[in-house]
């Protein structure tokens, strides 16, 4: 398993896909969205906020990993958590204002740090 997560970790094109993924999706107009089924389903929302952006400190810090000495990616690991974090809260932003059917959430922006905090946490511990 470590040697898969080497294998993805030490190529840039995922992290960057990730997050153009996760812009992306974000971006979409509230009528692209589906409000039956399991996209209905109470929460859930916040779920693909952890999941989304965790992943975007997950694979980001991966692929530092290999990169940095450890202390330069203790560091980097910080800084991906803050950038992730303003991320999500310009995104925030950008679907209140430019994004049709689409509104800002505080609990939003609160399960985009969960995920970008909770993904450093297990790289440190996977680490």
């Amino acid at each position: 398993m470590r040697q898969f997560f080497r294998i993805i970790g030490s190529i840039a094109i995922f992290p960057i896909g990730w997050t153009l993924f996760t812009i992306i999706l974000l971006c979409l107009p509230g009528s692209a969205i589906p409000g039956n089924g399991i996209f209905a389903l109470p929460g859930l929302d916040k779920i693909v906020h952890i999941v989304l952006f965790g992943g975007i400190v997950w694979l980001w810090a991966s692929y530092s990993y290999y990169k940095l000495n450890k202390d330069q990616w203790k560091r980097m690991l910080c800084l991906l958590v803050v950038c992730t974090l303003v991320l999500g809260i310009i995104l925030e932003f950008v679907q209140k204002y430019f994004i049709p059917g689409r509104s800002f959430d505080n609990y939003d922006i609160v399960a985009d740090a969960t995920g970008a905090v909770l993904a450093a946490l297990g790289q440190r511990l996977w680490r």
